[in-house]
């Protein structure tokens, strides 16, 4: 494994990317907020970074800014986000966070966070903690080479 080749990253990376992509829809609790997927991670990507402008949400989100528009007017209707031109920059919009929209997030990642939990108790001391180990490294070995970006409001 030490010797891995480009082939075998890609069959990994896409192998890990379809199991974390399978975990987090099957531990989304859409239905009950009546949001569809992406709405729900936009809502948990502002709560994560009030004041994001639209341009890095859309990045951060790999999506359009049509689409991402979309989105943030759903949300905007629901009272769970809310747009203003930046007081600096005005050809720049942020999104912000609203009470309604941080409790919306906040129940939903317990909920999540709950669900997870109960799948890891099966797991032992030993397989917790080489679980983070491999996690943390997955991650900053990922940041490293650019797949994922550990802070997207540094570049604005």
């Amino acid at each position: 494994m030490g010797n891995a080749t480009s082939d075998e990253h890609i069959e990994l990376f896409g192998q890990l990317f379809a199991t974390l992509a399978q975990g987090l829809m099957q531990n989304l609790s859409i239905e009950e907020l009546g949001l569809t997927p992406q709405q729900i991670m936009t809502l948990i990507m502002v709560y994560s970074h009030p004041g994001i402008t639209m341009s890095k949400l859309a990045e951060l989100m790999g999506t359009t800014a049509p689409q991402l528009t979309r989105t943030i007017a759903a949300l905007e209707a629901q009272n769970f986000v809310e747009r203003i031109h930046n007081p600096e920059n005005r050809r720049q919009v942020l999104v912000m966070r609203t009470k309604a929209g941080d409790a919306v997030a906040e129940a939903h990642m317990r909920k999540v966070q709950g669900r997870i939990n109960a799948r890891l108790a099966g797991l032992s001391a030993t397989d917790h903690v080489k679980l983070n180990d491999a996690m943390q490294t997955a991650i900053h070995l990922f940041a490293k080479v650019g797949i994922v970006r550990m802070d997207p409001t540094e570049h604005d």
